[in-house]
This record gives C-alpha cells, structure tokens and sequence, in this order.
C-alpha cells in the first residue's frame, strides 16, 4: 500500500504561535535534549529563542494538530494538553500527554476521538497509543491495555511489560 507523504507545512491558518509543548517533553538529539526536559531555549507561552537558528530536529516537526484538518482547535497542544504525532511505522497515531497533565487524553472531547480513531485505525491494520505518565497505553474501540515503561536504572527488556486491562 502506498503511504501518503507526511506534511512540510501546517494548514494555512496553524502555526505554533505561543504553543511549547513540543519544547517542553519531546527529545532533541542535536542539542542533547532527553524527552521530558525543558529546552534551555524555550521562552514558556512565547516560543523558541533561537527559532531562526534551531536545529533540524524541532524544525522539521509538525504536530498532528497543525497538520491534520480532523483535529479542530480544541486539539491545539497548548489547550488540550497532547501532542499528536504519526506512528512509527506510519500507520497509526501517537497521543503525547503533558507529563504535567497525564489524564488529559480522559477528558472529552479527546477521549471519544480517540477511541473513533482507534477503530478506523484497526480496520486498516493501524494503532493508536498514548503516552500518558510513565505507561504507554494502547487504546481500542472497547478497551485499552497498559505498558509500563522502565524503571531508571531498569533494563530495557522491562519496556513493554503488561500492566493488564484498564478497561
């Protein structure tokens, strides 16, 4: 099957503006920014401080609701507290919770979304996960299944351990 390229630019209308949540919990290689970290660069509610100047890795991302005329403004980070990225193999969407704000995937009107989008997304052999504290919960037409992530200090093989059914 062929995959529809993935967007350059936000929808005419959507652009970052005071948002920074990307700033805020997704990790930047370039600048040895771990995930849950603050860029030192992030002015909070303003912006990046070196926007003209910043690296490739926070240049070239497009959150879903930028790109993705389904996600109204209710979805804009900022507000609903989640940034939307693609799957890692293209076929599905990631929910990244404000590590600030775990549940805000719980709240409507992202949760019945969320759960619509899992079922189209099952029909086409595709997945919907959230990010939401320290668990990477896998969400279902009727249910979800919860992952704990690692320990600090834990190897990487206690990744994916079931938590079990949450509901």
């Amino acid at each position: 099957m062929d995959r529809i390229p993935a967007p350059t630019e936000p929808l005419p209308g959507r652009s970052c503006g005071g948002c920074t949540l990307f700033c805020k919990f997704m990790g930047v290689p370039e600048i040895d920014r771990p995930r849950r970290a603050w860029c030192p660069h992030c002015e909070r509610g303003r912006g990046c401080g070196i926007y003209s100047d910043r690296p490739s890795g926070c240049r070239g991302f497009l959150c879903g609701w930028s790109t993705n005329p389904r996600f109204g403004p209710e979805w804009k980070p900022d507000r609903s507290k989640i940034v939307i990225t693609v799957g890692r193999n293209g076929n599905g969407l990631d929910f990244q919770c404000d590590p600030g704000f775990p549940e805000a995937w719980r709240k409507e009107p992202y949760y019945g979304q969320i759960k619509r989008l899992a079922a189209i997304a099952i029909r086409h052999g595709g997945l919907i996960s959230v990010n939401s504290g320290r668990n990477l919960i896998i969400a279902a037409p009727e249910r979800e299944f919860a992952y704990a992530w690692p320990r600090p200090g834990k190897p990487a093989t206690e990744a994916l351990q079931t938590v079990g059914r949450i509901s």
